[in-house]
This record gives structure tokens, C-alpha cells and sequence, in this order.
């Protein structure tokens, strides 16, 4: 992907991730593989009461439904995203422009300049550094500024575009990761059962989990998968 569709994910996506944060936490990933070494009797039963602990329908109080994980990352993007308009536009924003006062409004020349200075000032192309302060609004501000668009703007220079690309890539990447649909390889502690190789588990990203030798080739998917 390039900056703006980066960008552009993260503006669509953003609902969903705001979704995501406001509901219970799942079980992190890996997930509950099929590897007897992976998962023994004794923690599948903490798994277990971990999950009549936490089901709708448990005796006690239920405690407020928001994944902070998600939050966390909803927060970084959006200080992230912000921070590089501030900066893009303190660089690449033409100021308004500006008319002598005091003069009245009988003069027509100095009116329509007034007027059009105005106008200038108030475009809603610019970036306020006191308006609306959200990931999706800076995302989009952003995605115009890297198209090139049309406005009170200087093109960006190559230094430029790449800041840029750099926090878009950050931000679509923390969001693909928190909503599960970045695919993963995470070592796993345990060695091989057959050849005492190295086992990686891959997933994370919605697919079935897989864990595999890195010697061997042998693969074993997930028991708990559809």
C-alpha cells in the first residue's frame, strides 16, 4: 500500500476499531492450539473458569465492556496522525491573507478584500490546529495532502511524503493487528514433539491458526478452528 491508501484505511476502519473497543476483551493470540505440549489438562481447566468467569450469564457483577488494548491503540494512532498534520501544515500551508483595517466598508476595493481574506482564512481545505482533532479527520486531511489536492497548499517534497508514509503505515498496521486481521508467526516455547525443531504459530489473522516446525515441516491447526 501507499501513504494515501494507508491513510484511507484507517479512515474507513476507524468505526470498526471504535466498535472493537467497546466490547469485552478476548482471548489474546496465539489462540488455543491443538498441541498437547502447547496446552496441558491443567491449564485448560484455567481456561476453562477463566471462561464462566466472564460468560454473559456468570453470577456477580459484570465489569464495564471496553478492550483498553484497543484504546491504547485507537489513542496512539490518533496522537500519531494529529501530531503529523500539525507539523505537515505548519510547513506546507499558506497563511490567509490578510487586509489593511480600519478603513470602513465604503471603499469597494478594500470590501472585497476584506471579504476575500476572509474567505481565505475560514476554507475548510485548511488544517485547524483547534478544530476537529480526530484520526479519521487527520487521515483524510492527510490522504488530500499526499494526493496532491487542491487548496491553500505547496506540494509536499520527499521528505515529506515519507514522515507521512511512515505514520500511515504505523496506523493501518496497529489497526490491522487490533481488529485480527494481521497474519502472524509467533515462536512457540515448546519444541517439536517429533524432531525437537522450533514451532511457530501463524494466524491472528481470522484464518484457522496453524502451528508448524521450522525443522520438520510438520503442521498441526488448530482444534478449536471451524
Amino acid at each position: 500500500m501507499n501513504a494515501a491508501d494507508d491513510l484511507d484505511t484507517i479512515t474507513e476502519r476507524w468505526a470498526a476499531l471504535a466498535e472493537a473497543a467497546g466490547t469485552r476483551p478476548v482471548t489474546g493470540w496465539p489462540p488455543v492450539m491443538g498441541v498437547a505440549l502447547i496446552l496441558n489438562a491443567e491449564q485448560r481447566e484455567e481456561h476453562a473458569a477463566e471462561r464462566a468467569d466472564t460468560a454473559p450469564d456468570a453470577p456477580g457483577p459484570r465489569p464495564v465492556p471496553v478492550d483498553v488494548d484497543v484504546l491504547d491503540v485507537m489513542r496512539t494512532i490518533e496522537d500519531g496522525l494529529c501530531t503529523t498534520a500539525d507539523w505537515l501544515a505548519s510547513r506546507v500551508q499558506r497563511p490567509p491573507l490578510g487586509a489593511a483595517t480600519g478603513r470602513g466598508w465604503s471603499d469597494d476595493v478594500h470590501r472585497q478584500a476584506l471579504l476575500l481574506a476572509a474567505k481565505d482564512g475560514a476554507d475548510p481545505r485548511r488544517w485547524s490546529y483547534r478544530g476537529e482533532r480526530t484520526a479519521p479527520a487527520a487521515a483524510e486531511w492527510l490522504a488530500l495532502r499526499v494526493r496532491a489536492a487542491a487548496g491553500p497548499f505547496r506540494a509536499l517534497d520527499v521528505g515529506e511524503l515519507e514522515a507521512v508514509a511512515k505514520v500511515a503505515a504505523m496506523g493501518a498496521a496497529l489497526i490491522a493487528r487490533a481488529l485480527g486481521e494481521e497474519r502472524r508467526r509467533v515462536p512457540v516455547p515448546h519444541p517439536c514433539p517429533t524432531c525437537g525443531g522450533q514451532l511457530l504459530v501463524e494466524g491472528g489473522d481470522g484464518q484457522p491458526p496453524v502451528v508448524r516446525c521450522e525443522d520438520c515441516g510438520r503442521a498441526w491447526k488448530d482444534r478449536t478452528a471451524a
